[in-house]
C-alpha cells in the first residue's frame, strides 16, 4: 500500500487529495480546498502578499493533515498564477517551510496533459477521441487526444479569476474578448465535425472548479457530493440560465445558491462566460462533468514510477 497527499496549488484555491492505494486501486477522501486567489495578483503581475499569506496558512494545514493521514509522498503542482509571477519561485520555495512536500510548477501544456489524463483515465479504452477543457482561476486548458496520444492541446490566459473585472462590465464583455481566441480543434479522423463520422469523436468534457460547480447549482446540491458530479450532462441552455439567473444577483443573494460555495460566489459568473464562449465557438452543445482531473493523473504517476523502481 501507498499513502499520497497530491496538492492542486492553482489560481482560485489550494486543493488537497488523499488516497491510499491498495490492490492495484487508489481509494480516496473528498478533495478539501482552501481559496487563496493567487490568481488575483499585483499590477506587475505579482504574487500579492495578502494571497501568499492565506496559502502559507493552507499548506501549514495541509501539512498537518498529511501527516495525520500517514502520506509516504507529498506532491505538489502550480499552476498558472505561480507560473506566470515573477516571485512564483520563491514563493513555493517559501511554502515548502510550512509543508514538507516537492513541487514542480507545470507548463500550459502539462496542465492541459494531466488534466485529460484524470478526467479520463479508464474510458480511453473505448478507443474513442476526447476533449476536455478545464477552466481554472488564471488559464483554461484545452486537450485532444485519445488512448494513443494527446495530440493537441491550448493553455489559454482565460479564467475565472482572471476575467471577473471584465465580466463585470456588463454580459457581453467577455464573449467579445475571447470569441477570437480559441484556435481551430483538430480532431483526428472526423474531419472537424463533432458528429464524429466512424463514431470515433466521444464526449466534451468539462474539469475544474467553475465546471464542478455548475454542475453543482444544476443539481441544486446543499452538500457537496463528488460521485453525483462525476458524468453529470451540462448543456449550453442550462448554462446560459445559471448565468442570468446569478448576474444581477448580489453577492448576499448568490450565497443562498444551493451549490454555490462561498469562494467562488464571486467569480461563478465569469467562468462559466468563458464556457459559453468556448462552446459557441466550437458548437458543442453539451459538456459531461469531470470530477476527476490533473490530481488523479498525478497520482497515477506516482504508482507508475513506484511501479518502476520496484521492478
Amino acid at each position: 500500500t501507498m499513502k499520497a497527499a497530491i496538492i492542486d496549488v492553482g489560481s482560485n484555491s489550494i486543493r488537497l487529495l488523499l488516497g491510499t492505494y491498495i490492490n492495484g486501486r487508489w481509494h480516496n477522501e473528498p478533495k478539501r480546498l482552501w481559496t487563496t486567489r493567487l490568481g488575483k495578483r499585483n499590477e506587475d503581475g505579482s504574487l500579492t502578499t495578502e494571497s501568499m499569506e492565506a496559502s502559507y496558512k493552507a499548506f501549514s494545514e495541509i501539512d498537518t493533515l498529511a501527516k495525520d493521514y500517514g502520506a509516504d509522498h507529498c506532491l505538489a503542482f502550480a499552476t498558472s498564477a505561480v507560473r506566470e509571477a515573477s516571485n512564483g519561485l520563491v514563493f513555493m520555495e517559501q511554502a515548502m517551510t510550512y509543508c514538507s512536500m516537492t513541487y514542480r510548477i507545470l507548463s500550459g501544456d502539462e496542465e492541459a496533459a494531466y488534466g485529460f489524463k484524470g478526467a479520463l483515465q479508464d474510458r480511453l479504452a473505448d478507443g474513442l477521441h476526447y476533449a476536455t477543457i478545464d477552466i481554472g482561476g488564471g488559464s483554461t486548458e484545452l486537450a485532444l487526444g485519445s488512448k494513443d496520444s494527446i495530440y493537441w492541446s491550448r493553455s489559454y490566459p482565460v479564467g475565472a479569476v482572471r476575467l471577473r473585472p471584465l465580466s463585470d462590465e456588463g454580459p457581453q464583455r467577455v464573449w467579445e474578448e475571447t470569441r477570437f481566441l480559441w484556435d481551430p480543434m483538430m480532431i483526428e479522423g472526423t474531419f472537424g465535425d463533432f458528429i464524429g463520422i466512424g463514431g470515433t469523436f466521444g464526449d466534451f468534457i468539462g474539469i475544474g472548479g467553475t465546471i464542478t460547480t455548475l454542475a453543482a447549482i444544476d443539481l441544486k446540491m446543499t452538500e457537496y457530493d463528488g460521485h453525483k458530479i462525476q458524468g453529470h450532462k451540462l448543456s449550453r441552455e442550462c448554462i446560459e440560465g445559471i448565468i442570468l439567473q446569478l448576474r444581477y444577483m448580489s453577492r448576499d443573494e448568490r450565497l443562498h445558491v444551493p451549490g454555490l460555495q462561498p469562494g467562488r460566489a464571486d467569480i461563478i459568473v465569469s467562468g462559466a462566460e468563458i464556457l459559453t464562449s468556448f462552446m459557441d465557438a466550437y458548437e458543442v452543445p453539451h459538456i459531461f462533468v469531470s470530477e476527476q482531473d490533473g490530481m488523479e493523473a498525478l497520482q497515477q504517476e506516482l504508482i507508475t514510477s513506484y511501479d518502476e523502481t520496484a521492478q
